[in-house]
């Protein structure tokens, strides 16, 4: 048994190790029993323990953290991404999870169950996650009550400024983040801005900005699908790290590629706004005389209204998608 926790790196079951020892289940929980005491007689700096109903050889509690800067990670980058997420807002559905995480955190909520990090109990057509006592453990937290791990996550990981209409974002990005406004801020605001070490914004407004906040500053198009992708692209080579956006990333392809398939014979199209011929060009549309295409804010005349002044707490892919049904709803009109 002390050879296979040393080995495996990770908690055992007891059906495992009865597997693998041809053991009873009696018989395995008296020998790991006995193994933990032999273990914290000797005054070491390891100890065998029992997590979540099973067992692990590990670092020592109170000397994980002098240690972590030379221990190999276990875990993916991404899981851990994923981790923190469902640690953070627990308790939180899996199909919420997803959401913010994409498809790939089925294959994470697995190995997090296997480990005995998370548990998860049915809940209508989804499960529902939570954090276990032995995730508290596993890292050597004094805690496993969920108000305390939010704390605790709040204080390791910094805080992102957005402005309102990017809140969409940072929720499908699953990133820590505070609502701002760097235009015109008000005692509250400042005092965020204080706080936060990068601000997601719109571009052109630089200047203004730095009227009021000194940190990092990214800019990120929502004009076209393809304003967006480069926009998070570099948000997460700031935030370093990019398996963060791989979700959100492949959605807005995708989109892509749906709203380049539905434009083909469509066209072409005059464009009378900038904003009305970056849609166009990202379509693939002709370019020429056409259906004339505005921005509502310079829309009068125009046969195709692209609207602009949409409602910051609307999705941001939804909002691209409206503008985009604009321009191909008008051009099949004028075809008819």
């Amino acid at each position: 048994m002390e050879a296979m926790l040393f080995a495996a790196g990770r908690p055992l079951s007891v059906e495992e190790i009865s597997g693998l020892t041809g053991l009873d289940a009696r018989e395995v929980l008296d020998a790991a029993e006995s193994l933990s005491r032999e273990y914290a007689s000797r005054g070491g700096g390891i100890e065998v323990r029992a997590v979540g109903g099973s067992f692990v050889m590990q670092v020592r509690g109170d000397l994980s953290q002098a240690v972590a800067m030379v221990a190999p990670r276990e875990l993916d980058s991404s899981v851990i991404r994923t981790l923190a997420v469902i640690a953070y807002r627990q308790p939180i559905t899996q199909s919420d999870l997803a959401r913010i995480r994409g498809n790939k955190c089925y294959e994470h909520v697995r190995i997090l169950e296997r480990m005995g990090l998370i548990s998860a109990s049915k809940k209508g057509r989804t499960r529902e996650l939570r954090t276990t006592r032995g995730f508290a453990e596993y890292f050597g937290l004094q805690s496993a009550n969920p108000e305390f791990l939010r704390e605790m996550i709040s204080r390791k990981r910094e805080m992102i400024g957005v402005t309102p209409i990017y809140e969409s974002l940072a929720r499908r990005l699953g990133i820590d983040y505070v609502v701002v406004n760097p235009y015109r801020p008000d005692e509250s605001d400042t005092a965020r801005l204080r706080e936060i070490r990068l601000l997601v914004a719109s571009p052109g407004y630089a200047e203004r900005i730095r009227e009021h906040y000194s940190g990092e500053l990214v800019e990120i198009g929502t004009s076209t699908f393809s304003k967006l992708k480069e926009g998070v692209e570099r948000l997460m080579l700031k935030l370093k790290d990019v398996s963060a956006g791989e979700a959100l990333i492949g959605e807005i392809d995708a989109a892509l590629r749906e709203y380049r398939d539905r434009s083909r014979g469509l066209g072409p199209v005059k464009p009378l706004t900038p904003i009305a011929r970056e849609i166009a060009l990202d379509m693939h549309l002709e370019i020429g005389e056409g259906v004339t295409a505005a921005a509502d804010y310079k829309g009068a005349g125009a046969e195709i209204v692209i609207p602009t002044h949409q409602d910051s707490h609307v999705d941001i892919l939804e909002r691209i998608r409206q503008r985009y049904d604009a321009m191909l709803e008008g051009l099949r009109q004028r075809r008819r």
